[in-house]
């Protein structure tokens, strides 16, 4: 039986005092629902759904001068919408409304963040999560499938199970964090000091993660696509070079149905563009940047990057489909301040903290049905030439 508005507030009511956002997201589904199929049975009284930190908080420049100087406002915040992991000596949690915009530069300089698949952080946002994934080594055709292979039989005759194989990666947040020092100057002009956080801060977010869901080692820390077992490693036909013929190579081992794109570094720029197929014709497709189209390599986007390793490293051109890289998002982004440092230089210590893991959503590489080629949604090339 289906709740009515007043008993859907309630419910509301409780679970924005129990702090538990998940369920209060569910009850908001509903209400609006609810409104859309009886729009005038809706009662003429503001529902408090626990956003409240715009009300608090009009810009992320005030919620920032608000942890500076810890002032009502902050007080107030914590009171009303951090009931959980609100501890003031770990930091203030950034608020909902302004963690979008925080991360917004991930759609314009990252990587792997906009293309990956994101776990939200959930109720309880550090917690280690087990996620299944299809088991696909080995070198026999049905493997290529997780075990699913049809087989032939006769009418009447007995049929034979088929079990599909799975198996699982584990992704437990690990913490990262920094901090710039301000001068309280700085810090009293609200509007400069949020234009600094959101340039800085974001971008150098955004690019310290790509490095390491990129060439992270998984010791505390993610792990990152080119070390993972699930990268194929081709051998390169020059040494310290990029060649059409690796670009062949690389294109016939990347994983049927994929949507890659080529993460190449900054450094093989020259050689990239220079290359040219047997008969001479360039491979080459120069985007342009006004009309939002990429660079592009055999018809597949480039994202062009100093985060992968330099030309003729491991790893100096990869052709990755990033929605096989799994991101599990903690607790985070926080922000906490400190004027004891540098008390002495009028300047002060703004920090910012969060928990995060990744690593591809495969265990190793995948041999196809013809039971002889390897191939993944991660594949680049090696040091080693042929």
């Amino acid at each position: 039986m289906k709740k009515t508005y007043e008993e859907l507030l309630e419910d509301l009511k409780k679970a924005v005092k129990d702090g538990n956002t998940e369920v209060r997201a569910e009850i908001k589904t509903e209400i609006e629902a609810l409104t859309k199929a009886n729009p005038k049975d809706r009662p003429d009284d503001n529902i408090d759904d626990g956003n409240n930190e715009e009300k608090i908080f009009p810009a992320f420049g005030d919620f920032i001068k608000s942890v500076v100087n810890r002032d009502a406002k902050l007080i107030e915040y914590r009171e009303k919408v951090l009931s959980m992991g609100s501890d003031p000596d770990g930091g203030y949690l950034v608020p909902e409304d302004f963690k979008a915009d925080l991360l917004k530069v991930a759609s314009e300089d990252g990587i792997i963040r906009p293309f990956a698949t994101v776990l939200p952080a959930g109720s309880s946002p550090d917690t280690a999560v087990n996620i299944p994934v299809l088991n696909q080594a080995g070198a026999a055709e049905k493997d290529f499938f997780s075990g699913v292979w049809f087989t032939w039989c006769e009418e009447g005759a007995d049929k034979t199970n088929k079990e599909i194989s799975i198996d699982s990666v584990k992704l437990e947040p690990h913490e990262y964090n920094a901090y710039a020092v301000l001068t309280d100057k700085l810090i009293r002009n609200a509007p400069v000091m949020e234009t600094y956080v959101r340039q800085v801060y974001s971008r150098a977010q955004i690019a310290f993660e790509d490095y390491y869901f990129l060439r992270g080692t998984g010791v505390n820390q993610p792990l990152g696509i080119i070390p993972s077992p699930a990268y194929i490693q081709t051998n390169r036909a020059v040494a310290g070079a990029i060649a059409y013929a690796d670009i062949l190579q690389i294109m016939g081992q990347i994983l049927p149905g994929c949507s890659p794109m080529w993460v190449i570094s900054r450094s093989a720029f020259a050689s990239v563009v220079g290359l040219a197929d047997g008969a001479g014709n360039s491979i080459f497709i120069q985007g342009d940047a006004t009309k939002g189209t990429s660079d592009r390599l055999f018809g597949y986007p480039i994202k062009w990057t100093f985060r992968a390793p330099a030309l003729g490293a491991v790893g100096d051109i990869s052709l990755v489909d990033a929605s096989y890289y799994l991101i599990k998002d903690g607790f985070g982004p926080a922000f906490d301040f400190s004027k004891h440092v540098y008390f002495l230089k009028n300047q002060s210590v703004l920090k910012m903290f969060g928990n995060v893991d990744g690593q591809p959503w495969l265990n190793g590489t995948i041999t196809a049905e013809d039971a002889a080629t390897e191939v993944s949604p991660f594949v680049g090339l090696t040091v080693a030439h042929s």
